[in-house]
């Protein structure tokens, strides 16, 4: 595990005008993606990698760091991301999650957006698009791969959950469950403002709303449990 010892020691050298970075925490066992992910983001001006872990156990060390942004892997050698995810969820609510793997399977998808992530990319991913990615989470957007995507639309084509008449259905606005698809199929904030014709405030408050009634703190979880209450139907062309 790597930690900025300015970070750490809670220091405020830094000129006071110059506007503060995001922390970014990074988690991954392959020690040359973990210096490719450190390389890509070290060269922008709006983010500060402050700590690098390359197994769960040191990656939940690096909790206490409150950070911006964790760019997550999933199989670490001593148990999953998953377990940091949850760390996070619980002890640093403000922090978003960017899942970075290699599995694109419907049940690391489907489980690690039920868990709470805010987006969930490939490895495969450029090194343009892993940054624009980061930016984008930070800013409150949902990236989520097209192959991740997919097996949110299989939830409910292929294995649509039977409605349990002893839970009441959160109730939905017609235009807080057009917004829930398009982020399902993984629009920007400011993509699906321009497709649905508002602006990005007002996306911003639908999404607060759809967060408070479906009781959930990401929009992985808002999408997850949207598609599991079939509030969403994501069958549109």
């Amino acid at each position: 595990m790597r930690i900025d010892p300015d970070m750490a020691n809670g220091a405020n050298g830094a000129d006071e005008q110059e506007p503060a970075r995001a922390k970014i925490v990074l988690v991954e066992d392959d020690a040359s993606l973990l210096a490719y992910a450190g390389s890509v983001l070290a060269g922008a001006s709006d983010i500060e990698v402050v700590g690098q872990a390359e197994c769960v156990a040191d990656a939940l060390a690096l909790v206490a760091l409150a950070p911006d942004l964790a760019l997550l892997d999933l199989g670490m050698p001593d148990g999953s991301g998953i377990e940091v995810l949850t760390a996070l969820r619980r002890d640093v609510p403000g922090c978003k999650i960017l899942v970075f793997t290699v599995f694109e399977d419907r049940a690391s998808v489907i489980n690690t957006l039920k868990a709470g992530a805010d987006g969930y990319i490939l490895k495969d991913t450029s090194p343009e698009q892993l940054l624009a990615h980061v930016r984008a989470t930070i800013a409150g957007e949902t990236p989520i791969s097209s192959r991740a995507a997919s097996h949110l639309l299989s939830l409910v084509r292929d294995d649509p959950p039977e409605p349990d008449p002893a839970i009441d259905t959160p109730q939905l606005s017609p235009r807080e469950r057009e917004l829930l698809e398009y982020l399902a199929r993984g629009l920007g904030r400011k993509e699906a403002a321009r497709v649905m014709g508002i602006s990005p405030y007002t996306v911003a408050e639908y999404i607060q709303g759809i967060y408070r009634k479906l009781q959930v703190r990401s929009r992985g979880e808002a999408v997850y449990e949207a598609v599991q209450a079939k509030l969403i139907t994501l069958d549109r062309s």
